[in-house]
């Protein structure tokens, strides 16, 4: 029989038709029914009430403490603005004062923020009321020491200086750091460039990677380097896959990042079992770009056969950029993976700029082992080719051609959000 099935792209969704008989699993979060902005605020409130692994952090803070408070960037969906009001009240319950408080958002290699994303994450009214600053990996740096992997820490001289390090921040799916959150907010947040590349030049090790926080050597050199700088507490949301908040931990940096972890795997975690022919993957929510988009892509590995074809649904809001940047993107994962990551693996020891970053190797790895179809309404065929991924008008047409030349025994998984969605192995 039959089925229509869903996946969310920007702010409408791709529909299809597919036999039952072919389904070999499809993945529903397990989200609330409805999300009110009082459920918001309580789930924040709770956590700072009941933090895990330290103090409540009203009991933390002083009067007199220099103050800086940390948020992820525009890269990230998390509704920095509705957290960040019952974070600022702990504080002033601490006796700490407005003049003493600085934002800093952690932008860590990306683009600063301009002054209207600075509105639209943190809110007008906070940025007009408290010093606002964007991380810049390349100046006001201090050295902080070297971890035990051999990683440089550099890191922004402010954060380093002030007497207590605040930071807000998400649990997401990631490509390398198997979340989002916790101490990334320092590595790659507020870390210089020489600090970011060595270490996620670890990324090649079978643990760095989507859905592993525990001996991810990636994560676990973050932390490291963010114990060092005194990170002293944390605050993670957990979203659904409109960017409300349905879930927060808070306290210690590790503790309670694992805590929300658990939670996460809870709502978006989908068991590795058998692989498919076929896997239909939505990189929504975080698919703006082509280049986010990608994120999504590795965590179809473990649900596909090696040569099946994953089907890529990414919005890309931005659209397809200049024609350079997509000839340069193509010529990139033409490279052979392992030549790939030797290369920045050998930039990273020398403190040289490598041609490919570690998310590229990652996009590189799917490319050379899948076929990958993209399916935007804001990437023409052309471009899409241009960027070296094959193209499809629509779900549909992709799906039937891939059910063409796989046969009639193929097996289909469908991962609708593929951008939230883990691996949880046993």
């Amino acid at each position: 029989m039959l089925r229509e099935f869903k996946v969310p792209c920007g702010d409408s969704e791709k529909r299809f038709l597919l036999d039952d008989e072919l389904l070999l699993y499809h993945f529903e979060p397990k989200l609330p029914s409805k999300v009110t902005l009082k459920d918001e605020e309580t789930k924040v409130r709770e956590a700072l009430e009941r933090p895990i692994g330290t103090d409540r952090l009203r009991d933390i803070l002083e009067p007199g403490d220099r103050v800086v408070l940390l948020t992820d960037d525009w890269t990230r969906t998390t509704p920095v603005h509705k957290v960040i009001p019952l974070v600022l009240q702990e504080f002033f319950e601490a006796g700490v004062r407005e003049k003493d408080v600085t934002i800093i958002v952690a932008t860590g290699t990306h683009e600063p923020l301009t002054e209207t994303q600075l509105r639209r994450k943190l809110g007008s009214k906070i940025v007009e009321k408290f010093k606002v600053e964007n991380h810049d990996p390349d100046r006001n740096l201090v050295k902080v020491g070297t971890s035990s992997r051999g990683t440089p820490a550099f890191i922004n001289r402010r954060v380093v200086e002030a007497d207590k390090k605040v930071a807000i921040g998400g649990i997401v799916a990631h490509p390398l750091m198997g979340y989002g959150g916790g101490a990334k907010i320092i590595v790659p947040g507020v870390a210089g460039t020489r600090t970011v590349d060595v270490n996620h030049a670890m990324g090649d090790h079978q643990k760095a990677f989507v859905g592993i926080a525990d001996g991810n050597p990636v994560r676990e050199d973050a932390e490291e380097i963010a114990r060092m700088v005194g990170l002293d507490f944390i605050v993670n949301v957990i979203m659904d896959p409109r960017s409300r908040i349905i879930g927060a931990v808070a306290g210690d940096m590790v503790k309670a990042h694992r805590a929300g972890v658990e939670e996460y795997n809870k709502i978006y975690g989908v068991k590795v079992g058998e692989e498919a022919d076929i896997v239909v993957l939505g990189s929504s929510p975080r698919d703006a770009t082509v280049f986010h988009g990608t994120f999504a892509l590795p965590t179809a590995t473990p649900f596909v056969k090696e040569g099946g074809t994953v089907v890529w649904v990414a919005a890309c809001l931005a659209g397809a950029g200049d024609r350079e940047e997509r000839l340069a993107f193509r010529e990139l994962m033409s490279m052979d993976p392992d030549e790939m990551i030797r290369s920045i693996k050998d930039s990273a020891r020398r403190g040289e700029e490598s041609l490919a970053s570690i998310f590229d190797w990652h996009t590189c790895k799917v490319l050379h082992r899948n076929k990958v179809v993209l399916v935007s309404d804001k990437i023409s065929r052309s471009e899409a080719e241009e960027f070296g991924f094959n193209y499809e008008e629509s779900v549909q047409e992709a799906l039937d051609e891939a059910l063409r030349k796989e046969g009639g025994s193929a097996r289909v998984t469908v991962l609708p959000v593929g951008g939230l969605t883990v691996p949880v192995y046993d």
